[in-house]
């Protein structure tokens, strides 16, 4: 018998991470077992425990190669903060729009993962998912005002969450509800550019109007 090579043990993993996905986007984490698991991706139980050591360690590993292929665009010289602010909006956009794995891992995160302790080290990848999003805007928001791009006055934070709620908005009008039967993405872009401007306009975005 020849032996498994590095190759092999990699297309076994990827394998059994396709499954994952599938199975836990339809049963949720706290439903579906190993054997599942293994069935889906038409392998034993015993290859999948050699792999990985429960459940919870198959679901990490599926979510760190989700969001390990995400990689942002590169900065082009002389581009504004507020230009690269949209460009990397619309990217993000996408990401959560269009079917692929990083889609349904946070599908998963955010509605097949309930809150539990078991749960805690999922909750954690969420969370800084999360953070690291609202990282990268707030960092090119601030810039945006050192700039004079945005008002002197904009509320940095407010701003931010401002940004985020409008990609939760977006994707969830679009892509769970059935009001844009057709040309989703189309309008889901025309939505962003006619919110972001909201940046630039909207008064209530000034710490000076916070009450």
């Amino acid at each position: 018998m020849s032996r498994k090579t590095r190759e092999d043990s990699q297309r076994t993993r990827d394998t059994i991470l396709d499954a994952a996905e599938r199975v836990i986007l339809c049963k949720g984490i706290g439903r579906t077992t190993i054997g599942d698991i293994a069935n889906a991706a038409n392998v034993s139980r015993g290859a999948v425990y050699g792999h990985y050591k429960n459940k919870i360690d198959l679901s990490i590993a599926m979510c760190k190669r989700a969001f390990s292929s995400t990689e942002m665009p590169a900065r082009i010289t002389g581009e504004s903060a507020l230009q690269t602010l949209y460009r990397e909006g619309i990217y993000l956009l996408r990401l959560y729009s269009e079917p692929g794995p990083v889609q349904r891992v946070l599908h998963i995160l955010y509605v097949k993962c309930d809150e539990s302790e078991d749960h805690l080290a999922l909750l954690d990848i969420r969370n800084e998912w999360e953070a690291q999003r609202m990282a990268d805007t707030e960092k090119l928001i601030i810039k945006a005002v050192a700039n004079a791009e945005l008002p002197q006055t904009t509320d940095i934070k407010l701003a931010n969450l401002y940004l985020h709620s409008l990609f939760d908005g977006i994707y969830s009008t679009l892509f769970w509800t059935n009001r844009v039967p057709e040309h989703k993405w189309e309008i889901a872009e025309k939505l962003y550019q006619a919110g972001f401007s909201g940046l630039r306009t909207a008064k209530e975005l000034s710490s000076s109007s916070n009450v």
